[in-house]
């Protein structure tokens, strides 16, 4: 991992887990963009969630915990600017993850690939 770079929001555990040689069970991790977590979700979270918030430039922080993990950004159009989604899925292709898809809640909950493990990147950011 980077030491001149932030991390997002609740993502130093899993930095942590990956600067160790490990990785988290699922090997999907939930990259949310200008969204928090909901207050009352359950206990148990299947995939570790991350926070880009929205005084964060999304290409000022490191996202090399996520190499060969599978990120899924969510990301509500009617909160986060094109070029803010842009910015971060530039920055995470360059952390090299093996899935990348795009997550859209308010579009019936829509994904979009931008990077698979066959084809690799699928969508010129």
């Amino acid at each position: 991992m980077s030491n001149d770079r932030r991390l997002p929001a609740y993502a130093r555990p899993l930095a942590e887990l990956r600067r160790r040689g490990q990785r988290p069970a699922s090997r999907t991790v939930i990259v949310r963009l200008d969204c928090w977590p909901p207050k009352n979700r359950p206990a148990l979270v299947l995939w570790p969630q991350i926070v880009v918030a929205k005084d964060q430039d999304p290409a000022a922080l490191d996202y090399s915990f996520l190499a060969d993990l599978d990120a899924v950004v969510l990301c509500r159009r009617s909160l986060s600017a094109p070029a803010r989604l842009r910015a971060l899925l530039s920055a995470i292709l360059a952390a090299n993850p093996e899935r990348l898809v795009i997550l859209d809640p308010e579009n019936n909950g829509r994904a979009w690939f931008v990077k698979s493990a066959a084809r690799g990147v699928e969508v010129q950011v």
